[in-house]
């Protein structure tokens, strides 16, 4: 199996044994920790999480093009844009909304998974986009997974560190957004070492 943490590493695989564990991962999040499912907004929030699942999208789009998946440093974050359209007969089509889709972020494994429905289309290039993720400071892989499935399709996302991550969509062109950010580490104050060596002298004088 392919190792998705390994640094700088770009990749286009055909494993189906990952296939199943992305989504068996998926079904598992969604059987056991309903608490950890989280429903997608129209707009940022700044909802940010290190775990679980984001769903949102409308379950009656069937038929969608995924033009464009594109990165880019947004201030203090990395953002993931993936650009959709509708279709009827192989034509551009317009949809209000984006079709349903899953995005599973697990900790434990440093890892995203995407999933979209609506019976997507690719009509990007994999190269190009690939080529766009080379340069992130916070993501380390990005494994696009044959498409199976007429109804679905999925890709993979690798972190580097401890990541957390915000997803929401646009419309008007319809748009699904990834958030990227660090995960800043809380710092712990310790008292100054002279002022540890002061208190012990002072409890030592006064016996207590």
């Amino acid at each position: 199996m392919s190792n998705l943490h390994q640094p700088r590493r770009i990749q286009f695989s055909a494993n189906l044994i990952v296939i199943f564990t992305a989504l068996l991962s998926t079904s598992v999040y969604a059987a056991i920790q309903p608490g950890l499912i989280h429903v997608t907004d129209s707009k940022k929030t700044q909802a940010y999480i290190e775990d679980g699942i984001f769903v949102g999208g409308d379950r009656a789009v069937d038929a969608v093009v995924i033009k464009d998946i594109r990165r880019a440093k947004n201030g203090d974050l990395e953002r993931i844009v993936l650009d959709l359209e509708g279709s009827i007969n192989g034509e551009p089509s317009a949809i209000g909304r984006s079709p349903y889709y899953q995005v599973a972020v697990n900790k434990e494994e440093g890892r995203v998974v995407v999933t979209i429905w609506g019976k997507p289309r690719l009509q990007f290039e994999p190269a190009k986009v690939m080529k766009g993720f080379q340069k992130s400071a916070l993501i380390s892989s990005i494994e696009m997974l044959p498409k199976l499935e007429s109804d679905s399709w999925t890709f993979v996302l690798g972190f580097k560190d401890s990541r957390s991550i915000e997803v929401f969509e646009l419309a008007d062109p319809v748009r699904i957004i990834l958030d990227v950010k660090q995960e800043t580490k809380k710092k712990v104050r310790l008292a100054p070492a002279h002022a540890n060596a002061h208190k012990s002298a002072s409890e030592h004088k006064t016996g207590h």
